[in-house]
């Protein structure tokens, strides 16, 4: 099999790779009945909840700090995912797409104010050459405070877009009239980054986790916080118990605690803040008894919820169980009130 060869941008100009890429076994969806395989670079996968097939996530990001998604993208999950070839990501440095000596990509914004705002011009010819070489459709996002939250549903959704390019945002913004070759505008949240690189690196790591091959245990996904419209329930391993000291002894086993040699406190405190607690694993986890593990999981889950996140439950899809242990929690809770 010939390995497919692809070309990285980067500050200090182009370079060739060639990723070593074996065939995969062919997988089925379960949820569509679809058959999907990787050869070379290339693979179709189905997402849950889309009746099509698209080509492995290609990702184009373009920002003015290569270095900064880069480093990240070297490790981890992703890293081991671009080294198979299931993802193919290139980093594009913007300022390889100026045209003056100094490469400058910002200017003073039209009408006075502070900061600089990023020159149209070199934003077009980024994506003029991505999509020359891509030969791809392209569905652009624009990192900004401005867009759209990004949710788990929303990264599912875009694992179903063939290819996908993020523009990073930098200093007051972009000219506004980028936004003409923009298909959308995301936002991780209600606050202000020094620039659309960590949003970009988020955008990435939510929706390639949809990916067939990217993250070993695909049920793990289909399980994750937010996937049904409910946080997850707690997660526990070995050992069954463990000592933790804590200023909050007031619950469970409680044994008094070891001298601390060394503390700058001294003998200051009560003896209830130096109490150290003996933090046991659930009994029905140890159980083996896989119907009560799957319906104490459940009703965690909820419980959660309704406590941390309530306005997850009013769009969650649950279960006739579910619901019934919902009505009990919330009546539970209510007789508390």
């Amino acid at each position: 099999m010939t390995p497919a060869v692809s070309e990285r941008v980067t500050s200090a100009g182009s370079e060739r790779v060639t990723p070593v890429v074996s065939e995969r076994d062919v997988g089925q969806n379960r949820e569509t009945g679809a058959d999907w395989k990787v050869r070379s670079a290339v693979s179709v996968a189905v997402v849950s909840g889309f009746n099509r097939t698209v080509a492995t996530m290609t990702f184009d990001i373009v920002t003015i700090f290569p270095s900064m998604i880069e480093q990240p993208l070297a490790a981890g999950v992703l890293g081991r995912a671009i080294e198979r070839g299931t993802l193919d990501v290139k980093v594009r440095d913007l300022r390889d797409f100026t045209t003056d000596r100094h490469r400058v990509v910002d200017d003073v914004p039209y009408g006075g104010g502070p900061g600089m705002v990023l020159k149209p011009e070199p934003i077009f010819r980024a994506l003029d050459a991505i999509e020359a070489e891509r030969g791809t459709p392209l569905t652009v996002i624009l990192t900004s405070p401005q867009g759209m939250r990004f949710t788990q549903v929303e990264a599912q959704r875009l694992s179903g877009v063939e290819h996908i390019v993020i523009l990073c945002g930098r200093y007051e913004g972009f000219d506004d009239r980028v936004r003409e070759r923009v298909t959308q505008e995301l936002s991780i949240g209600d606050y202000v980054l020094t620039g659309g690189e960590l949003p970009a690196l988020v955008v990435l790591d939510a929706v390639a986790r949809f990916v067939p091959g990217v993250v070993g245990d695909e049920q793990s996904v289909a399980a994750d916080s937010f996937s049904r419209g409910l946080l997850d329930f707690p997660q526990f391993t070995r050992p069954a118990e463990i000592a933790c000291r804590s200023s909050s002894a007031d619950e469970g086993d409680v044994r008094p605690a070891k001298p601390d040699v060394g503390s700058a406190r001294g003998d200051v405190g009560s003896a209830k803040a130096l109490a150290e607690r003996v933090l046991k694993v659930p009994d029905v986890l140890l159980s083996g008894n896989h119907a009560e593990i799957r319906r104490w999981r459940k009703r965690e889950a909820l419980s959660r919820t309704l406590d941390r996140r309530p306005d997850l439950l009013d769009d969650a899809s649950l279960d006739e169980e579910e619901v019934q242990m919902l009505r009990e929690l919330k009546g539970a809770r209510h007789g508390r009130d």
